[in-house]
């Protein structure tokens, strides 16, 4: 059964179609302005596919802090719905079952990606963590954050290997302490930690098989980043700006006009950093953080040279090179090379940034991102269902049937040979 959460209510979602709102028409009704009327629709269909839509073009619903437009969007389990001002939990009760325990043997020692660069003490401000799944990031409050399979978790990852509440991260006295509540475990920098464990910047958490980087304000910051861009029209830059083989400014103040760029990166990362814009003019462009990068992404997670941006006859690409955390495109790590069709969300290591081709609005960008987004949810329960009817137990079954069938050819043919 999936149910909406408000707070310590719930709401079932039966089969058919759900609106939610305040007035006499609401199947769910909200405690706020009852001339609101019914501002959003939740329809589910037979095959359990639940999707939600705005119930007029002037009523604001938000997902995951998005705002829909005007087509539906499928709904996951433990994603945040925004309705007149009010959040919602969307839980799917399937995902609640019991935790599946996993031997010693089945849990990786280790692996995935780990903290580059020396352990650094941050302070217990600042602190979020950023997926390395799809490069979302969460805030932690000062009373903390809880990561689980629970719709009611701040982090949701719905696997059954995860616990429904498998992890608490909360700032102390001296920084930031990751504590274990879960049955399979958790991992810092592929190592199991045991009870608590106090985090360094730029440590990689796993809880199951998903993984996120921890970032806070450092004790004792370096000095400012070298790396030249503009965000809003306004030169971002250090004492000493360091050379760029391609790169230039986007939106800088300056006598010249700059050539129209030919894409545009724009930081979508929570914090001080997002906005910025990095502009590309030329059709091979290296992302890294050395001094030398066209782009240079200052950030512990980035490698010195991490990836290259080039323009081909069929589009542009990213290569990765060989970096240590990985590149990724719409949440998928790359192999080797990638096309980037549209304007998709690509990430290096743990800074996500939005490709703008020449000739595309930011606003469009963003809406194409959305758009691609939603098509990915809609994808999963499919994938899933595929990998349901190709497992191991359903082979087997069907193994099973045709050795039955070839003995009762056998004894027939045996029965009707002892007649002759």
């Amino acid at each position: 059964m999936a149910v909406l959460q408000l707070k310590d209510q719930q709401f079932p979602l039966s089969e058919g179609t759900i609106r939610i709102g305040t007035g006499a028409d609401a199947d769910v009704v909200l405690p706020t302005d009852a001339a609101l009327g019914v501002q959003a629709v939740i329809e589910r269909t037979g095959d359990h596919a639940i999707a939600i839509r705005r119930a007029a073009p002037q009523a604001e619903v938000r997902v995951n802090g998005v705002l829909l437009g005007a087509e539906p969007t499928p709904l996951v389990h433990g994603d945040k719905v925004e309705v007149a001002g009010l959040e919602l939990r969307f839980a799917d009760e399937s995902k609640r079952g019991a935790t599946h325990y996993m031997s010693v043997e089945a849990i990786p020692p280790e692996g995935g990606a780990r903290r580059t660069g020396a352990a650094r003490e941050v302070a217990p401000s600042g602190g979020r963590l950023v997926s390395l799944v799809d490069g979302k990031e969460y805030a932690v409050p000062e009373k903390g954050l809880v990561i689980g399979r629970d719709a009611g978790c701040d982090v949701v990852v719905p696997r059954n290997e995860v616990s429904r509440r498998h992890a608490e991260l909360a700032p102390t006295e001296n920084g930031y302490v990751v504590r274990d509540t879960s049955s399979n475990g958790v991992f810092v920098n592929g190592e199991k930690i045991q009870g608590s464990h106090r985090l360094s910047r730029s440590d990689v958490i796993r809880v199951g098989g998903e993984e996120f980087r921890f970032y806070a304000d450092v004790l004792n910051p370096t000095p400012a980043s070298t790396s030249i861009a503009t965000k809003e029209g306004v030169v971002l830059r250090s004492e000493s700006p360091a050379p760029s083989l391609a790169n230039t400014l986007f939106n800088q103040r300056s006598v010249e006009t700059p050539a129209e760029p030919l894409v545009v990166l724009e930081v979508l990362n929570e914090g001080p950093s997002k906005g910025i814009r990095y502009a590309i003019r030329t059709p091979l462009a290296q992302v890294g953080r050395g001094a030398n990068n066209d782009v240079r992404l200052t950030d512990e997670s980035v490698s010195e040279i991490h990836a290259r941006l080039e323009r081909r006859d069929d589009g542009w690409y990213v290569v990765d090179m060989n970096s240590t955390n990985g590149t990724y495109v719409g949440g998928s790590r790359v192999t080797g090379e990638r096309r980037l069709d549209g304007a998709p969300d690509v990430r290096f290591g743990g800074v996500k940034l939005r490709f703008i081709p020449a000739g595309m609005k930011p606003d469009e960008a963003a809406a194409r991102a959305s758009r691609a987004a939603e098509e990915r949810k809609r994808a999963v329960p499919a994938a899933a269902q595929v990998a349901t009817d190709a497992s191991p137990a359903a082979g087997t079954s069907r193994i099973l049937w045709v050795l039955l069938a070839l003995v009762i050819a056998a004894v027939v043919i045996f029965v009707l040979r002892g007649r002759a």
